[in-house]
């Protein structure tokens, strides 16, 4: 089993990769983002509703602290939901998401971007660089998908490891009169298999409250049972302990 950190609001993979040629092993690094929707900012705007901040210059921010502490990965792995919008590519997304990808070429070796929700339309801007959209990606023991979906495929007696998006999981932490919401990474099991849900990466929403909503997943995960691990600021996290000890 490759090792697994939490880096802020992203994953961090290290495994041992085997090759079919030699014997020998090496060690891959693979860096895992949930959702980001990209031009979240532009589909406020358009509603009528102005935000203060410029939502793709704090992802940026976000993620040069990510790759300041960890360094250049070997891969990238989009959870779905690049950009925001569902029937159209806004002038905000399309400049956004082909930034974003021309910024990650320049920290790691391959980009996976895996097809969610969103993202009806975001393949035309992926493939201006050369990147195909997956319903899911298989890599060692780990499957990366959206979240939204199922698939016979990742089943396999080899997956062990699923880790998926789309949720948005956040936790509302209360002290007496005072409450505040923090995105958070949930961690449990299903049916043998270890499985991580990833925060949100945009910036403007915390994300839904897992300990208070149901939940829109294509699998009955026990969440009452995960392990709860909250985002604080200088990319920590905080284990809160099982959801269902925290309502």
């Amino acid at each position: 089993m490759g090792k697994i950190k939490f880096v802020g609001k992203s994953l961090l993979i290290e495994a041992a990769v085997s090759r079919r040629s030699t014997e020998n092993s090496k060690t891959e690094r693979v860096l895992v983002i949930g959702d980001l929707h990209l031009g979240y900012g532009e589909s406020l705007r358009n509603s009528g509703i102005m935000i203060p901040v410029k939502t793709y210059a704090v992802v940026l921010r976000d993620l040069n602290q990510i790759f300041d502490c960890v360094g250049n990965v070997n891969r990238v792995v989009l959870l779905g939901d690049v950009k925001h919008a569902f029937g159209a590519i806004w002038r905000d997304e399309w400049d956004e998401v082909l930034g974003l990808l021309d910024y990650l070429k320049n920290k790691c070796e391959e980009i996976v971007v895996v097809r969610g929700n969103h993202d009806i339309f975001t393949g035309f801007v992926t493939k201006k660089k050369g990147i195909k959209l997956v319903d899911y990606y298989l890599w060692e023991e780990f499957c990366f998908l959206h979240g939204d979906r199922d698939f016979k495929e990742i089943y396999s007696r080899k997956t062990k490891v699923w880790v998926l998006g789309h949720l948005h999981p956040a936790v509302v932490l209360r002290d007496g009169a005072k409450s505040e919401k923090y995105k958070c990474f949930l961690a449990g099991k299903f049916r043998g298999r270890r499985v991580f849900i990833l925060p949100s990466f945009f910036p403007v929403r915390e994300g839904n409250d897992v300990g208070e909503n149901s939940y829109d997943l294509p699998w009955k995960f026990a969440l009452s049972k995960f392990e709860v691990y909250v985002v604080e600021r200088d990319l920590e996290t905080l284990n809160f302990g099982k959801l269902g000890q925290m309502r």
